[in-house]
């Protein structure tokens, strides 16, 4: 008969499985128009996933056995910071140029943890005849060979969730007061699922890491487990509605016709420079395509569906032209001097500009929220950078100009 602990984290594995395979089927059954951001999600709920597994099958095989399996599940949770790190890297449309090595490091944790069982087993302890949470859940004592190998693992997880950590913050600050100072593209879902993401995320990963420091170091945490296993559950069942409740938020919008006209497919990827210490914009497109996504861009300018969309973000646009993040933003840096945000800052603020005098009636947050902006004050920052004037000034200031020259 199971103990009540042991039946417990029965059930939060088994609904963490189900919630983390839940997770992946909506993020897989986005279709062509995902987000290529989502992969990452689909990474984080695999490796949760793999944990949720390994304590499904924690109290039904025997110690030794568990033991064996430490090096098959532990390596996972060195994937579950980075995972998140690439995904807040991959919204704010600064993707990491080669993700996999983000990955790595689980080589060498694999081999380490094989070889810290191999030298574990014939002297293996665990608390009632079980191992709960691979690699981190067995006692630790500051002799031998294999407790070095243990701490040097506990220690470079630890200094990788500081390094991710910091830098998912500054990705997400970054982001988030781009959006707010220039423009303010992102709805308020978004910036809610953004803000979420990141709290959550941030306590629930430095609880799971106090509580196996504590629990490896001091006594047992088999409570203090349990809640960050149900913390997880909670994260899958919260990403999961959101999902479900605002899909637009990892799908692309749908281009004229619904078709999808990537140049990246059509002309072939591009190719990586032989010089490992050249440019990576010189790899990011190609000469002959630098004319057509110029043209795309043209076209799409006059497209109020796109340009005027408050959910527009550089990913978005890079779809709708049919390129990369990264291709859209060296043709705009490198072949037309601006950032995203002062491109599409510009379309709407001359699109502004013309309802201003058209419609002298209409309030300034009207018109603002009309081209895009979410709040008056963005919209008046964006104006002045653009104009140099503000739109109030703007406005009284050319009707004054076009009344004198009547």
């Amino acid at each position: 008969m199971f103990e009540t602990l042991d039946l417990l984290f029965l059930i939060v594995s088994v609904l963490g499985t189900a919630q983390a395979i839940f997770l992946i089927v909506l993020l897989m059954d986005e279709g062509k128009r995902a987000f290529t951001a989502n992969r990452w999600l689909m990474v984080f709920g695999f490796s949760v996933g793999m944990s949720f597994i390994d304590d499904t099958f924690d109290p039904m095989i025997s110690p030794l056995t568990n033991l064996y399996l430490v090096p098959v599940f532990a390596p996972f949770f060195f994937a579950l910071i980075p995972s998140i790190y690439l995904y807040f890297r991959e919204i704010s449309g600064d993707p990491a140029p080669r993700p996999y090595r983000h990955f790595l490091v689980l080589l060498p944790v694999t081999a380490a943890i094989g070889l810290m069982v191999y030298l574990k087993r014939a002297r293996m302890i665990a608390n009632n005849g079980h191992i709960r949470d691979a690699g981190l859940q067995i006692e630790f004592s500051a002799t031998g060979l294999a407790d070095m190998v243990l701490l040097a693992i506990v220690i470079l997880f630890c200094v990788l969730f500081a390094v991710y950590m910091t830098g998912i913050w500054r990705c997400a600050r970054r982001y988030l007061q781009q959006a707010d100072w220039q423009l303010q593209a992102d709805s308020e879902r978004l910036r809610r699922w953004v803000t979420e993401l990141l709290v959550g995320m941030t306590v629930l990963f430095t609880v799971f890491t106090l509580t196996n420091l504590f629990d490896l170091f001091v006594s047992r945490a088999e409570w203090l487990s349990l809640g960050v296993k149900v913390g997880f559950v909670l994260v899958f069942f919260r990403m999961c509605q959101v999902i479900a409740q605002n899909p637009a938020l990892f799908v692309q919008p749908e281009t004229e016709g619904g078709v999808f006209d990537d140049l990246s497919v059509r002309h072939g990827p591009a190719q990586e420079p032989d010089d490992q210490n050249a440019p990576m914009s010189r790899a990011i497109v190609d000469v002959s395509n630098i004319e057509r996504i110029r043209t795309r861009l043209e076209r799409i300018v006059t497209d109020r569906n796109v340009m005027l969309d408050p959910l527009l973000t550089m990913p978005k646009l890079a779809n709708a032209v049919g390129v990369t993040p990264n291709q859209l933003s060296y043709v705009l840096n490198q072949h037309l001097g601006k950032s995203f945000f002062d491109f599409v800052n510009e379309v709407r603020t001359n699109e502004a500009s013309r309802l201003l005098i058209e419609e002298p009636d209409r309030t300034i947050l009207d018109i603002a929220i009309s081209v895009g902006f979410n709040s008056k004050s963005t919209f008046n920052l964006a104006f002045k950078k653009t104009t140099g004037k503000t739109p109030s000034v703007y406005r009284s200031e050319t009707i004054s100009q076009c009344s004198t020259g009547q």
